[in-house]
């Protein structure tokens, strides 16, 4: 075992010498035992978005109609790295000092990144109380998204809509902080390949899972987006930056 250690501690070091590294990528699973057929959208309905009613996710789609609590304050740089290293590309771009984080979860991300700044970390309760013992310094809140909205230059939500029952809600209350930029992101189902088109999600914590086209026009109607793309693709992760609007589509 420890031969197996300097092995790869020395391989290491031979590779930063060209600056470079190890990088273990979580990506979907496309093969053993796991059925593809079914998985992938029809060519016709790539890009078909259905009604407003069903978060404009085409007709058919069956989504979770139960919550279920997915603990994850154990976390650290395994997703969403890139989401957050983004957001703090735009904070530094526009000057924004004060940043609220969604679904925070373990909120390395968010102190990795952002921490230089005021942050505010969001959560449900079980995950608070971690989060209040391990960093009595910083602010946090336990929100079900119809409490108290702290104001923040931006908003941040990586890959929390997807667990929630009512997105409508979350959206609502991401306006009520009145930030200046949002940035959302969530997996994009086409990329996913693990018998998600039509739901339920793989995934069981997931209510529901939008591609890049439904979510595009879900989230235009609260926000003006200005840039969505894969920030992960082998994640399957897209990625929205957007800015309040000032009126409702």
């Amino acid at each position: 075992m420890r031969g197996v250690l300097f092995l790869k501690s020395g391989i290491k070091r031979f590779l930063r010498l060209f600056r470079l590294q190890f990088c273990r990528v979580h990506g979907p699973v496309v093969e053993g035992d796991i059925p593809i057929r079914g998985s992938f959208p029809p060519y016709r309905e790539l890009h078909t978005v259905g009604s407003q009613k069903n978060y404009f996710i085409h007709d058919g789609y069956q989504h979770r109609e139960e919550y279920s609590y997915y603990n994850d304050t154990a976390e650290t740089d395994g997703w969403q790295n890139e989401v957050y290293q983004y957001a703090k590309e735009i904070a530094d771009q526009f000057g924004l000092q004060t940043v609220a984080d969604v679904g925070c979860g373990s909120a390395h991300k968010l102190l990795k990144y952002l921490g230089d700044r005021t942050t505010i970390g969001l959560d449900v309760e079980e995950t608070w109380k971690v989060l209040q013992s391990r960093f009595p310094d910083r602010r946090w809140m336990v929100s079900d998204l119809k409490g108290e909205a702290p104001e923040a230059d931006m908003v941040i939500a990586a890959d929390v809509i997807e667990h929630v029952l009512c997105p409508d809600q979350m959206l609502e209350f991401i306006l009520r902080m009145n930030p200046k930029y949002v940035v959302i992101s969530t997996p994009d189902r086409n990329l996913i390949r693990k018998g998600s088109h039509n739901g339920p999600p793989s995934n069981v914590a997931h209510i529901r899972e939008w591609s890049m086209a439904e979510l595009h026009a879900y989230v235009s109607g609260y926000l003006d987006i200005v840039e969505h793309f894969h920030s992960n693709a082998a994640q399957c992760t897209q990625c929205i930056l957007a800015r309040p609007r000032t009126e409702r589509a």
